[in-house]
């Protein structure tokens, strides 16, 4: 049985197309991930601009806010949520006059050996994580 060039066209294209699929998923992962990596990105956002309005508060009302929602009360603006993008509450411990504590649950770990972040919160492990801050005021001259 001798195969006609373009019945041999046709099952090559549908082959590679497969092939291209296979790649992409090993490559860029399964849409369940790419979400849960999406997911993550939004939670470290949110914790960098927390620690953002956290110091912020620190400057303006010379000490560190008790709870999180007193950065609600204190802002006009607010570009981030309290709550992680599935409903539960990023945790907030202050630990001196100048430290304090974020913490969120991670779906997925991040590779810190192979990537530049812009925040320290992008480099997370898989699971609850937490990060140490400080918000100290500006030195005085």
């Amino acid at each position: 049985m001798k195969l006609r060039p373009a019945t041999l066209f046709a099952a090559l294209s549908v082959m590679a197309m497969f092939g291209a699929i296979v790649i992409g998923l090993v490559v860029i992962g399964s849409p369940s991930e790419f979400r849960m990596r999406r997911l993550d990105q939004r939670r470290a956002n949110d914790l960098a601009s927390i620690s953002g309005a956290i110091r912020t508060y620190r400057i303006t009302h010379e000490s560190l806010p008790a709870k999180l929602t007193e950065l609600k009360q204190s802002q006009q603006i607010m570009n981030y949520s309290l709550e992680d993008p599935i409903g539960r509450p990023y945790e907030y411990a202050v630990k001196d006059a100048f430290s304090y504590e974020l913490c969120a649950e991670f779906d997925t770990s991040t590779n810190t050996m192979a990537t530049r972040f812009s925040s320290i919160f992008e480099a997370h492990g898989l699971g609850r994580q937490c990060f140490s801050q400080e918000a100290r005021p500006p030195a005085r001259h």
